[in-house]
């Protein structure tokens, strides 16, 4: 009998089965740990949920926590032919009459004709062209070279001070070097002067002249101020106001710089709903994986003292949300009442930016400061993570341990199950084997002979 090997063939227990039961009961625990191994990871998901919803509100406000973002003009040109014209939020209601009356263009000069491009030489070894653009300069070699030559030296020059050369091709026999100021008007002239390779003055080769005199731009606003400069964009005539010149107009042409409104109000529309969508995720993960988890709690807390703190030290009109139609509602949400809006913008814009743009008390302002704190890789979500990673990392080895000695519980109990098998299966040999002999000795008593 002793030569049984499978446990449970010589006695017929179960073994596989008993220890199997047993080894349930024992890894209970370990089950209960990797579940809240699990609900750790989770938890760890959920915050990192948390984290995408903060950080797109705090986009969302972006557009409020800049006052000039919030100031914005528009120009208007009724006639566009004539120019263009845009505003930054330095810029001030008000309405003009532009006449555009020169156009700023940049000099030109051109060589006399060569009968090629590419083959004449011009000019001797060594000789060089000095240009000038104003009190800029920066000199080239020409000498012994074509007029492709020397239109690529001029261009690919590490200091050219701004001009640029091509070559023109009147016909098949005349070719001709231009040179053009990339800038404008009459400080940006150009001058040319030529010397051999000893450095001494020579006369120019390539018979440059004047092709393009260089001018400057010049308008009258309201038929009485004469402006001249050098580019046809001004950007230093009217405070916060760009214009694009583009043609001479016979007549005065009506600018427009105007409030605009469209971006302030969505603006606000986008802090509401901004704030609307941050609450229903913070309930979506309350209702969740953090359900009670003081992150949540603490972060609504927190960006709602904000919003019911109003900014002390304005100077506008207005020192609360609900004084421009921005109220709390009985679920916790915020409600904007889109008429009242549009009145105190009409009433008093700048105030209404102030209210949140205000560098030190608007409320964009202190949200953002906020949320800056909670994102931060020191912050209160960084905090709730480091402590989640933490309790992952020690039920993991409390996992690895369990493990360890589970193993150890399980070779003891096979063992163990495996002699009782052993020893029932020898017991019911030596039972057999005893009836056996007893049936022997009562055939051989006398009353059972035949």
């Amino acid at each position: 009998m002793a030569s049984i090997s499978a446990a449970g063939i010589g006695s017929g227990l179960d073994v596989k089965t008993i220890v199997s039961q047993l080894m349930a009961l024992e890894q209970r625990p370990l089950v209960a740990l990797q579940q809240k191994e699990a609900g750790f990871h989770a938890q760890l998901s959920s915050l990192g949920q948390l984290r995408s919803a903060v950080s797109s509100y705090q986009s969302a406000i972006g557009a409020l926590t800049s006052s000039s973002a919030l100031e914005t003009y528009t120009a208007t040109s009724a006639d566009t032919a004539k120019f263009t014209a845009t505003a930054d939020s330095t810029a001030a209601k008000g309405t003009y009459d532009i006449q555009v009356t020169n156009l700023a263009v940049a000099q030109k000069q051109g060589s006399s004709a060569f009968a090629d491009s590419d083959t004449t030489k011009i000019g001797n070894v060594g000789d060089k062209m000095a240009l000038t653009i104003g009190t800029d300069s920066f000199s080239v070699e020409i000498g012994d070279k074509t007029l492709a030559d020397i239109a690529t030296a001029i261009n690919d020059a590490s200091d050219n001070t701004g001009v640029t050369a091509s070559v023109l091709q009147e016909d098949a026999n005349n070719f001709r070097l231009v040179l053009s100021s990339d800038k404008t008007g009459t400080a940006n002239v150009m001058t040319l002067a030529f010397e051999d390779a000893a450095a001494l003055p020579i006369a120019d080769p390539l018979s440059m002249t004047q092709i393009q005199a260089a001018d400057d731009a010049s308008f009258v606003v309201d038929g009485t101020y004469t402006i001249t400069r050098s580019s046809n964009t001004v950007t230093d005539a009217i405070q916060g106001v760009t214009l694009n010149l583009l043609e001479v107009s016979t007549s005065a042409v009506q600018l427009d710089v105007v409030q605009d409104t469209g971006d302030i109000t969505s603006a606000v529309n986008g802090f509401v709903n901004a704030y609307n969508t941050l609450q229903s995720s913070l309930a979506g993960l309350s209702n969740g994986e953090l359900s009670g988890d003081s992150t949540l709690r603490m972060l609504q807390s927190r960006i709602r003292s904000i919003l019911n703190t109003p900014p002390t030290g304005l100077s506008g009109a207005y020192s609360n949300l609900s004084e421009i139609g921005v109220a709390f509602q009985k679920d916790g949400s915020l409600k904007l009442d889109s008429t009242a809006l549009s009145s105190t913008i009409k009433d008093d814009r700048n105030a209404v930016a102030d209210l949140f743009a205000n560098d030190d008390q608007g409320y964009a302002f202190r949200l953002d400061a906020l949320l800056d704190d909670i994102l931060d890789s020191d912050g209160l979500i960084s905090a709730r993570e480091d402590g989640i990673n933490s309790s992952i990392s020690t039920a993991q080895d409390g996992i690895e341990r369990m493990g360890t000695r589970l193993e150890i519980v399980e070779a003891r109990l096979r063992s163990q199950f495996s002699a009782l098998d052993l020893l029932v299966a020898n017991m019911q040999t030596t039972g057999d084997f005893l009836t056996q002999q007893l049936d022997i000795l009562s055939n051989m008593l006398p009353n059972n002979r035949n």
